[in-house]
């Protein structure tokens, strides 16, 4: 009799999403695969795919919207209760894992215990991604579930490339260092370029640009990440779409006296009214920014005309997202001596050929030889993979 118990369930949540996919553990096939969108708007939404002999498709709206995810994730287990007895294991993406969660960790009450420790270190996902561990504990109790940490591929960054340059207790005391985010798929395109490239990656230099709403670059040479552009949260580094990225801190404490503001109100600016939007004035969305600034989208209609003054902002907006991607991009290669290709990744790095061009153009003026791919990354079977061994 064939096992029934041969599936694995993958949950990526986000801030305002719930993505998830079903697995077959030895041949890693899709059966199912979904999303839940717009979490704790109106408007939200649930889609699901079964690739079975009969593709079922489901879609659901929302209109007054889910509250949270432990309420759009019931949801969705119930949709999938014919599939739970299929599943052994289930693998939820942990945005952090601190410096005590370093590799895929089965979930027990003291994991979760020591994981809301470090909510405080990303309080936009971390209470998320437990509230979904401790969803699915509740709804099949009997079913493994393990945490694959974004932090983990940055284990083997330096600590001279990590520290702060503050008193030195307060990383002894506080854990405040640089962390990095994005982990799980800068690690997954890496993998994938050893076989595209069909070289291995001890053997390689690379930099892989993971370019969405959230941005970040990391450097791996020879096979092991030796820096990355997030720091202490995911607040650090590239210009993003509603992200500050590097900032002097005495902006904050500027704004804060001037504007009268408290933490929260400057925690609000720099995380969610920043960035593209910030600059432009207009969007988050970088095909926005780009029609903004003179190109063309194909496929893609802008809800909006632009006046000459959002014409400008949208130019100057699209120049610094460049520029601080390419000024990583040189800095990493100076790092490593070096880089064999750079990877583009994620929903502007592998969709948008035009920015790629851009940065590439900029990139080969000092580095003529660098090469680069497209790889579309995948977090949730990078996930699946990591956690099958735990069954």
């Amino acid at each position: 009799m064939a096992k029934m118990k041969n599936y694995i369930l993958v949950i990526n949540s986000g801030s305002a999403t719930l993505k998830f996919k079903i697995f077959h553990q030895d041949s890693f096939a899709v059966a199912v695969k979904g999303i839940v969108e717009k979490i704790g708007l109106s408007g939200s939404f649930i889609s699901i795919e079964e690739n079975s002999v009969k593709r079922r498709i489901l879609m659901k709206n929302y209109p007054q919207g889910l509250d949270n995810h432990r309420q759009a994730l019931k949801i969705v287990l119930t949709h999938l209760k014919h599939w739970r007895r299929k599943i052994f294991i289930i693998g939820h993406r942990v945005v952090h894992g601190g410096q005590l969660y370093t590799q895929p960790t089965l979930i027990t009450r003291k994991v979760i215990t020591q994981l809301k420790k470090i909510n405080q270190l990303a309080p936009l996902h971390n209470p998320i991604n437990i509230a979904c561990i401790e969803t699915c504990l509740e709804v099949m109790p009997n079913i493994k579930n393990v945490a694959v940490f974004d932090t983990a591929f940055y284990k083997t960054i330096p600590n001279y490339a990590y520290l702060y340059a503050i008193p030195y207790k307060y990383y002894l005391d506080f854990g405040i260092r640089r962390y990095g985010f994005h982990g799980i798929s800068h690690q997954f395109v890496t993998q994938e370029a050893e076989e595209k490239i069909n070289k291995p990656l001890k053997k390689l230099k690379i930099i892989t640009c993971h370019l969405g709403s959230g941005s970040s670059i990391t450097a791996t040479k020879f096979g092991q990440a030796v820096e990355t552009s997030m720091g202490f949260t995911p607040l650090e580094g590239l210009t993003m779409g509603t992200r500050a990225g590097d900032i002097d801190p005495s902006v904050a404490f500027f704004l804060m006296r001037k504007l009268n503001i408290g933490i929260g109100e400057i925690e609000e600016i720099l995380n969610k009214k920043s960035g593209l939007l910030g600059i432009s004035g207009f969007s988050n969305d970088m095909r926005d920014i780009m029609i903004a600034a003179g190109y063309k989208i194909p496929g893609y209609k802008t809800p909006k005309k632009f006046n000459q003054k959002e014409k400008k902002l949208g130019k100057l907006a699209l120049e610094m997202y460049v520029y601080d991607v390419v000024r990583y991009i040189g800095s990493y290669v100076t790092i490593m001596g070096g880089a064999d290709y750079i990877i583009f990744t994620a929903g502007i790095g592998e969709r948008n050929s035009t920015i790629r061009n851009i940065i590439m153009k900029k990139v080969r003026k000092t580095f003529p030889k660098v090469k680069s791919l497209v790889i579309p990354t995948n977090e949730e079977l990078m996930i699946a993979k990591q956690v099958k061994k735990f069954g």
